[in-house]
């Protein structure tokens, strides 16, 4: 199969490539280290056979870390976000070797400043390469190499949206064959065709498919996921499922077993581990020190005298919201409204009359955000989350949409992806605080530190630039 070769010759290339660069590196800076010393003239053979075990012991330390950081598996669907990850993670772990064998013989090995230079360079070059490759790969797919050619089976409301998403990125490589559908009118379009488990099984061995698509929740008869799944295994081919909502649960279980006994269960979302739980919670302490101390420090004071001349006391508004674990909250916000009863139960709307002068230029410039750093200290808050919401609203959507009360699974955050994506400002229906959830829910299940700065940088970015959904 296509995906197979090119999959390994990638593999093969990024790792051979990295190697040899890793053994360049190594005697470029161990000449650094020995002119330091004040020894001018090593010979090679001389550099190997005094550090030949400490090459063989980093070069066999990078290849068992790229196992745990999939640094070398670059899917059709890996974003290059999820590429920088990988390669911080092989870093920061080869680094502690690296040191580590640094500090054992720091007499003729590295300095601190040497190891850290040559883990700077490698860090650069390894991330460079994979970016080349990434970059490479896309182009090529879009001009028609590295495809895999893939049939989609039923239809479900998501069926077209994603099958029209594929036909407008080339770059992911997929050729649509034929969709294969319960029931097909006399006036077919091109590659739709009836379904049949025995026509379907000589089209997928004369095609040479690759892929199969299949469509949960559609229109053909419950025991036809059985049947094909089977009729995949025995094909050697790859299944994929189709969900009929963005909120299907099935993708988020996991298989235990209990002697031979299988038993399937809810995936761990990645804040449930303490580690990652401590990293979160270190950074928000960190982050909301800096930004009270060099930045509230200042800016509270006026604010708050802006505030009692534009519209008297008081400055703080303490309004109640629902946080982690559904929990209520008081948020600190500037205060951006006159005093009003509709203020806990009545949402902010697109030219509210309650909005002060000063409000609305500090609501555009999400500075009425700012005592929330307080929130994060206190710990209710995180730097990054889904936003909280007040209580009447939280009770509304709990009711009404699913998989809403998963963004209590987390903090609430001052900002978050939803936000980010352009989701805020005020909701005129259902779809607009869906769109919310979607991201809400995302986050809480793909959950990366990363994903936090990314989140941060592009706050910044749009509070710089304006938001023009702000209100």
């Amino acid at each position: 199969m296509r995906y197979t070769r090119y999959s390994k010759n990638s593999y093969i290339l990024q790792l051979i490539l990295d190697l040899v660069f890793i053994i360049i590196l190594f005697f470029h800076y161990l000449k650094i280290q020995y002119h330091h010393l004040g020894i001018h003239v090593v010979s090679f053979n001389g550099l190997l056979d005094a550090h030949y075990k400490v090459l063989i012991l980093f070069l066999m330390s990078w290849y068992f870390i790229s196992l745990k950081t999939h640094l070398y598996e670059i899917k059709r669907n890996t974003g290059i976000g999820l590429i920088l990850k990988n390669n911080l993670y092989q870093i920061v772990i080869f680094s502690i070797i690296a040191f580590a064998v640094s500090g054992i013989k720091k007499d003729d090995l590295f300095s601190n400043r040497v190891t850290l230079f040559f883990l700077i360079t490698l860090f650069l070059f390894t991330f460079l390469t994979r970016a080349v490759l990434f970059l490479f790969l896309k182009i090529y797919r879009s001009l028609g190499g590295n495809y895999r050619r893939v049939i989609f089976v039923d239809e479900n409301k998501n069926t077209h949206s994603f099958i029209k998403f594929l036909s407008k990125r080339k770059d992911y490589g997929y050729i649509n064959c034929g969709n294969f559908l319960s029931n097909v009118q006399d006036d077919i379009k091109k590659n739709i065709y009836e379904f049949d488990l025995i026509k379907l099984k000589y089209f997928i061995l004369e095609e040479e498919i690759q892929i199969i698509f299949f469509s949960l929740n559609g229109k053909l008869p419950h025991d036809v996921h059985d049947e094909l799944v089977i009729l995949a295994q025995k094909l050697h081919i790859e299944i994929r499922f189709i969900p009929s909502t963005v909120y299907d649960s099935f993708y988020s279980l996991t298989l235990e077993y209990y002697d031979t006994f299988p038993i399937l269960l809810f995936k761990k979302f990645p804040l449930d581990d303490s580690w990652n739980q401590i990293l979160k919670r270190i950074f928000d302490i960190l982050f909301s020190l800096f930004v009270i101390v060099f930045i509230l420090s200042w800016l509270y004071p006026l604010i708050s005298v802006a505030i009692l001349l534009d519209s008297g006391k008081p400055v703080l508004y303490l309004q109640k919201r629902v946080g982690f674990g559904g929990k209520i909250f008081h948020c600190y916000k500037f205060r951006t409204m006159k005093n009003s009863k509709d203020n806990d139960i009545k949402a902010t709307v697109k030219g509210d009359s309650r909005i002060t002068k000063l409000g609305g230029i500090l609501r555009k410039s999400s500075l009425d955000e700012m005592p929330q750093f307080f929130n994060v200290l206190k710990g209710n808050m995180s730097v990054v989350g889904p936003r909280p919401h007040m209580v009447v609203q939280d009770n509304y959507y709990n009711d009404h949409l699913l998989k809403y009360s998963l963004r209590h699974y987390v903090k609430p955050g001052i900002t978050g992806l939803a936000q980010v994506k352009g989701f805020r400002g005020e909701i005129n229906s259902k779809e607009d605080m869906q769109k919310r959830i979607i991201a809400d829910v995302y986050y809480v299940r793909k959950w990366s530190f990363l994903l936090d700065i990314i989140i941060i940088l592009g706050t910044v970015f749009k509070t710089v630039g304006g938001d023009k959904k702000a209100i």
